[in-house]
């Protein structure tokens, strides 16, 4: 599960055209990463009732099993109660992952994943992110794979390590 809320399921697809247009332009503003490095910028999203939901991954175009580096953010419901709070926090998490790209490319060897949930403010708002090396797309194909019983499997799981006293320590 990609999201950051555990409460979070069932969610609606962000629409197409918003998350393609995303990629172009990451792909176009970082076209010269992108040659360098032979790699592509692949945007997913997921409208949850607990969230609003991106995932931009930069991937290898010659070998998915190199390890992309995946930027995840995430919102609170009052940011997308209305279509205006929703273009809003578009943009912002348009700005946001430019600032994750732009810190990751001025570096020789950046390194600095964060796989936990952080919070982070952009323009006074609070959104949060975490950065891994997911391959969504390999996760995503897992899952199909696997199907709705592994998900089942998987939640049950989640609700029995939050319900361990030592866990919660």
């Amino acid at each position: 599960m990609f999201a950051r809320k555990t409460s979070s399921k069932n969610g609606k697809s962000i629409p197409q055209d918003w998350l393609v247009s995303f990629g172009i332009l990451l792909n176009e503003t970082y076209q010269s990463e992108c040659e360098k490095h032979a790699r592509t910028f692949d945007v997913y999203g997921q409208i949850y009732d607990e969230e609003l939901l991106i995932v931009v991954s930069w991937i290898s175009e010659k070998d998915e099993y190199i390890a992309p580096i995946t930027c995840f953010l995430s919102c609170e419901p009052e940011q997308m109660k209305d279509n205006t709070k929703v273009k809003t926090t578009q943009m912002n998490f348009i700005d946001v992952v430019g600032i994750f790209f732009d810190e990751i490319f001025a570096a020789d060897e950046w390194n600095e994943f964060e796989p936990n949930w952080q919070e982070v403010n952009y323009k006074q708002e609070n959104y949060f992110f975490k950065l891994s090396r997911e391959n969504v797309n390999l996760t995503l194909e897992a899952n199909k794979l696997l199907g709705d019983e592994f998900l089942e499997m998987e939640e049950m799981e989640d609700t029995e390590e939050n319900e361990d006293p030592e866990f919660n320590q």
